[in-house]
């Protein structure tokens, strides 16, 4: 017989009567660290950074390198799982929100937080590897930002992709409330790599932060210009992958400021952007820091309404507009209060099958037909912004022209049969989003069929145009020279839009120009 020192007492339990390692509770928290703006320099205070929870995340454990659990940490970044003592673990948190429920009747959305520089290599937090010996363990992990105050970032920037993926969340939580919104997978790309060049975006050249294709990219070059903290900057270019995967948006992008003359499409989505932004924080002042330790910035005040060029070419007075329709605030002209649910309404049903190119006038058009009662407070905010209260889709009786008479009518009809003399105008710039560096016209379609749209410059210029159809591209004629530019495409009753700018001779930089249209059935 073996001599009893030789067992342990579980040991002997198990020869006795079988006996089973009993279970532990390991809990924890997930946290972060948040760096707050300025409120007066709008940059960066690190002196003031704080702790907050890692919401809707997975958290994973995992025992000889498999995942064998995972939780969703809850409101307060909690998580907890059940695991046999006497075995080694560890715990990963993943950069990621996913709620793919494969129920219509849920919001269902993935969104995923990558280094670009990395092979897309998505970012994680974890523990090593410990030993589970108590019944109960407390297992918390927090992303610090990686700043030593007076000497920069000295260590990994944990935080970053956890405080970007933290605004998405709070998207979530605000559509949540409204209602089904089923959104597809979107990629947010950040690194410290990614500077302010444009270049190879796998070394970081991404040249700004922006959205294109289902993955935004956000710029982290310390002492340069870093948006991991910038939470309007993430929600806007939020709105845009909203725009273009459940909504709509026609807006060809390029470089915009406050007080320019926009391309009305250009206006409305970068208007749409920053409203958007304060409205899902309740924030009316979008800050944007960087330079010298992310210590200076700039601020937007979007609820202002003294606009500088106010109209429907302006970011400004568009964001101004959305905002006020947005909050409860009263000041000038602004006594609505409509919340977040009428807006995505608009944007996700009407606007989405304009035959108009996407604008305030169309915007406006849906909202007024939705909510007549308030019309005359919706006159009001447009008048204050020196638009046309008496709108249709088309903005037919805009008065506003910037200054700039190329810039009126917005749209030309243009009927088969028809000649016409357009003019185009970089008065307001030469980016190619200016203000009348395109002209739209309006191709009347009597009937189905094919239709040939012909663009003739009258001086040694280059010209190319598209054809669209409820904002998508049905043809184009992008050939360079200055030859007329012919454009055949089958075409079905209704409306069409065709989309003119015009280039030097050698097509290298946007040009005005004046041209003759001409449109005739086949």
């Amino acid at each position: 017989m073996f001599p009893w020192r030789l067992f342990s007492a579980c040991a002997v339990l198990i020869l006795l009567s079988g006996c089973d390692i009993p279970n532990a509770e390991i809990r924890g928290t997930i946290t972060y660290e948040k760096v707050p703006h300025s409120s007066i320099s709008h940059g960066l205070e690190y002196t003031k950074s704080f702790d907050v929870p890692v919401r809707g995340v997975e958290v994973q454990l995992i025992e000889d390198g498999s995942v064998i659990a995972t939780d969703i940490t809850d409101s307060q970044g909690q998580y907890k799982f059940i695991k046999k003592m006497d075995t080694f673990v560890k715990i990963r948190v993943r950069a990621e929100l996913v709620n793919e429920t494969g129920d219509s009747d849920s919001n269902e959305w993935n969104v995923r937080v990558v280094d670009n520089t990395n092979d897309k290599a998505l970012y994680t937090l974890e523990t090593d590897v410990f030993e589970v010996k108590r019944e109960s363990m407390s297992i918390d992990l927090h992303a610090a930002s990686g700043w030593q105050e007076g000497q920069g970032y000295t260590s990994v920037r944990a935080a970053a992709p956890f405080h970007i993926l933290d605004k998405v969340n709070d998207i979530f939580v605000k559509l949540d409330a409204i209602g089904d919104v089923q959104l597809p997978a979107l990629v947010i790309n950040w690194s410290p790599n990614n500077i302010p060049q444009f270049g190879d975006v796998t070394t970081g050249e991404i040249g700004t932060s922006y959205y294109t294709n289902g993955q935004i990219f956000l710029l982290g070059a310390e002492d340069i210009d870093t948006d991991e903290y910038d939470q309007h900057v993430i929600i806007h270019e939020w709105g845009h992958f909203f725009e273009d995967s459940i909504a709509r948006s026609d807006s060809i992008g390029g470089p915009h400021a406050g007080g320019d003359h926009l391309d009305i499409r250009v206006a409305f989505g970068e208007g749409f952007g920053n409203a958007w932004s304060a409205m899902i924080t309740d924030q009316p002042t979008y800050q944007d820091s960087f330079d010298q330790d992310q210590a200076t910035g700039f601020s937007i005040e979007i609820e202002d309404n003294d606009v500088i060029n106010p109209g429907w070419f302006s970011e400004g007075s568009v964001q101004s507009l959305l905002y006020d329709i947005y909050d409860e605030a009263s000041d000038g002209q602004d006594f609505i209060n409509l919340g977040l649910e009428p807006i995505v309404d608009i944007l996700t049903g009407p606007q989405k099958e304009t035959d108009a190119l996407t604008s305030i006038f169309t915007f406006m058009t849906f909202l007024k037909n939705e909510n007549p009662s308030f019309e005359n407070d919706f006159n009001n905010l447009l008048e204050a912004q020196n638009i046309t209260a008496d709108v249709d889709i088309w903005g037919s009786n805009a008065q506003n022209d910037g200054s700039l008479p190329e810039a009126l009518p917005i749209y030309l009809e243009l009927n088969p049969a028809d000649v016409i003399r357009v003019c185009t105008s970089t008065s307001q710039g030469a980016d190619g989003n200016k203000l009348a560096n395109h002209r739209f016209l309006k191709l009347n379609v009597p009937s189905d069929g094919s239709y040939t749209l012909t663009l003739t410059p009258s001086r040694d210029n280059d010209i190319d145009g598209y054809i669209l159809s409820k904002g998508t591209e049905v043809a184009k004629n992008e050939e360079p020279g200055i030859e007329p530019a012919v454009i055949t495409a089958n075409l079905t009753q209704g409306v069409s839009i065709a989309d003119v700018i015009g280039y030097n001779a050698e097509g290298t930089s946007v040009a005005a120009t004046c041209f003759d249209a001409a449109f005739q059935m086949n």
